[in-house]
């Protein structure tokens, strides 16, 4: 699980940036992708203006400075722990603020030459975003593929291209079905393992009971549809870097979809709300919504929130589109990379190596207040992490849902504008979610408004 402060869900983070800023980092972009223009000269990395800092605790006199930015609660921890173990290096972390807030002074910094930090927290889907523009060094020339086999598959896929490796992965959201366990056997119904079957069940509680629904459609939260549509081999987006992108909101698999939602919406079997706020969670804590479908991370979010349901609350696998199958996905999760500006890659390599690839480092990170849940192998395959329970689950094990989800989770490749995808899914959806507009219908025209925000860009779109 993951604190309940932020750590990647959108709900929780305005993505409304300076018209300015969001019109400079795009035109950055495709300048340097177009161009394939060298990596831009080093400067002197500083740790920037920040409205929370951690002194660099167990510094050695004459250590090599790294700057390290970063919101996690508690990481501070695994900072010192580092510090302490390499009296050569000096990392000082700095907090200037969670996703949207840091990358506005990552991307500020970079375009006036300085004042990055050598290391910062990037969410996986920004992370081309930084890649693109050529502001990242390559983690290989200093040891990272030592390390690949740490990870699960897909979160290197993510942070790596060809032989190149951009960032290391650090945690991640493996996605389930939270289900409510005496609700759904009051009324019979086991937790579905297909689609198909979710939907018969969605019919079969609602007439039982037509104040329930078997879940809430957060159609406003992109990156949760977007996880349900990369399980369902329907991801809209393709990208390997350069001036070259898909965006396919159309295509049969998008449709397909769009209409397995729009019929649950249509029949008034699935409840149209967000999620990951007050409203959700007091529906799902009185029985309004009797399943979840949700992070990792989730827990820790819903049990501040839930009175009547606390311990009731079970994790199975998300359903399969094809029955057998073990099909996964993913919401959320962060990377590290080292900056082009930093004058010690070589220092910074490794200590974003070791916050991510160390056992030491992963025993600090997944107790509380951090609290992540990891994309590190070793972790993932230690049978007492497996055996984790949680307040919202009673005596259950939820992690061993999770921890097996993690290897089955399919890589994506996301489109270096994921900010502007996310600030026009605010609106892009609402109709959805008032009965105004189908899901389909609303695909298309979220496909034409980032066509042509990418096409103004520069950039050469297929929607094929």
């Amino acid at each position: 699980m993951e604190s309940r402060v932020l750590h990647n869900t959108r709900s929780r983070i305005s993505r409304r940036r300076l018209g300015a800023v969001a019109a400079g980092v795009t035109a950055l972009l495709l300048a340097a992708a177009c161009s394939g223009s060298s990596t831009p000269s080093t400067a002197s990395a500083s740790s920037g203006s920040s409205s929370s800092s951690d002194s660099a605790s167990g510094c050695k006199s004459g250590a090599t400075p790294i700057t390290f930015w970063a919101w996690v609660p508690g990481i501070s921890r695994a900072v010192t722990a580092f510090n302490q173990s390499h009296p050569g290096i000096c990392v000082t972390l700095d907090d200037v603020g969670a996703g949207d807030p840091e990358y506005v002074k990552i991307t500020n910094a970079l375009k006036a030459g300085s004042g990055a930090p050598d290391v910062a927290e990037v969410e996986f889907d920004e992370l081309p975003s930084f890649e693109v523009t050529n502001n990242l060094v390559n983690l290989a020339k200093y040891g990272a593929d030592s390390v690949e086999s740490d990870f699960v598959p897909w979160a290197w896929q993510e942070v790596s291209q060809g032989a190149a490796v951009y960032a290391i992965p650090g945690d991640s959201g493996p996605v389930a079905l939270y289900y409510n366990s005496k609700q759904l056997a009051q009324y019979g119904i086991t937790p579905p393992t297909t689609w198909a079957q979710f939907a018969t069940d969605a019919a079969t509680l609602h007439s039982k009971d037509s104040s329930a629904y078997i879940t809430n459609f957060a159609g406003t939260d992109l990156q949760w549809i977007l996880s349900l549509m990369a399980q369902a081999n329907a991801f809209p987006f393709q990208y390997t870097g350069g001036s070259k992108v898909t965006i396919d909101w159309t295509g049969p698999a998008q449709e397909a979809f769009a209409g397995y939602w729009q019929a649950l919406l249509s029949a008034h079997e699935v409840n149209a709300t967000g999620d990951v706020d007050a409203t959700s969670f007091t529906d799902l804590d009185k029985g309004i919504d009797a399943t979840w479908l949700s992070s990792a991370w989730g827990p820790s979010y819903f049990a501040p929130d839930a009175k009547n349901s606390l311990g009731d609350w079970r994790a199975a696998a998300l359903p399969q589109w094809t029955a057998g199958a073990d099909v996964a996905a993913n919401w959320g999760g962060s990377t590290y990379p080292v900056f082009s500006q930093s004058q010690h890659p070589a220092q910074a390599a490794e200590f974003t190596e070791w916050l991510n690839s160390d056992a030491s480092s992963w025993a600090i990170l997944k107790t509380a207040p951090s609290s992540l849940f990891p994309t590190y192998v070793p972790l993932l395959n230690e049978s007492s992490f497996k055996d984790i329970t949680v307040p919202l689950s009673g005596s259950s094990t939820p992690y061993t849902v999770f921890t097996a989800a993690a290897p089955q989770i399919k890589s994506v490749e996301w489109p270096p504008f994921m900010t502007e995808a996310l600030t026009d899914s605010t609106t892009a959806f609402a109709g959805v979610l008032n009965g105004t507009e189908t899901l389909s219908a609303a695909f298309a025209s979220f496909q034409n408004t980032l066509v042509s925000y990418a096409q103004q860009q520069g950039f050469t779109v297929s929607t094929s």
